[in-house]
């Protein structure tokens, strides 16, 4: 269950994860106005026992209010730490992050998945239990709101899982000694082998994933960015670091440029 807290559009203070103990901490009504709105609105949707014409048009409006604000907190890069300021931790990475905020095709499917959600549990289950509270201080959309950041946490999850095994999985083909360097004399694939695995040691699995298509597919970076759900800028600013640390081992004497094969990588770039 979503505990209530009294929140106004600029109030800091969190709300409780579901199931835990009443949060204690409350922010003054700042929109009394919108609350007796809210209740009318309460009162007869109780009346018409939560179904008919009002609820119908409610759950669009709480729909197209949950997509503007999800997709905008993504776009901006705020929506994870909003939700952590609510006590409802998101594990994402900053370069998830970024994906979120430079995609507008994948914040569409995570927000889409999220509002539905949302939009189900909040008027199936909390406004017919009565969870909604106006005395409590919150208004109906702010309250939804902290619905659709649970939502937005539970479909991040499941993106953030596919997104990751995809990466694995493409960048299997940089990581397998068997693969890489396979049409070179067995020597030099030992070294060649070596030396990959030396540059991408500390590699993120993105950074690997793009090495991979580029060594196996030969893609550019456009299509690299469709692919891995990134941008081309985004692919670019891997592959830049990935040739400074290059750089910065064969100057330490560290490892051997290869000077053919570096070649051919950055072709890639085009």
């Amino acid at each position: 269950m979503q505990d209530q807290v009294a929140l106004s559009d600029e109030a800091t203070g969190p709300d409780a994860e579901p199931g835990s103990a009443p949060a204690t901490k409350r922010v003054k009504r700042r929109n009394p106005e919108q609350l007796a709105a809210d209740r009318a609105l309460y009162e007869r949707l109780q009346r018409d026992k939560f179904v008919g014409r009002a609820m119908e048009q409610l759950r669009e409006e709480l729909w197209v209010y949950g997509w503007k604000v999800l997709r905008a907190w993504m776009k901006d890069g705020t929506l994870v730490e909003k939700c952590g300021e609510r006590h409802i931790p998101v594990p994402a990475r900053w370069h998830e992050i970024e994906t979120l905020k430079q995609r507008g095709d994948i914040r569409d499917e995570v927000a889409h998945d999220a509002v539905q959600g949302a939009v189900a549990v909040f008027t199936e289950e909390f406004l017919p239990a009565g969870q909604w509270d106006p005395d409590k201080g919150a208004t109906m959309r702010t309250y939804f709101t902290v619905t659709c950041m649970f939502a937005f946490r539970d479909t991040f999850k499941k993106w953030a899982s596919s997104h990751r095994r995809h990466l694995a999985v493409t960048a299997s083909s940089v990581l397998d000694g068997d693969r890489v360097g396979r049409t070179l004399p067995p020597d030099e694939a030992a070294v060649y082998r070596w030396t990959i695995q030396r540059i991408l040691q500390d590699a993120t699995w993105e950074a690997r994933a793009i090495c991979s298509l580029i060594y196996e597919q030969k893609m550019t970076q456009k299509e690299i960015g469709n692919e891995l759900g990134m941008t081309s800028r985004a692919v670019e600013g891997h592959m830049r670091r990935l040739r400074t640390r290059a750089r910065t081992l064969t100057a330490r004497g560290e490892i051997e440029a290869l000077y053919g094969r570096l070649a051919s990588v950055q072709a890639g770039a085009r």
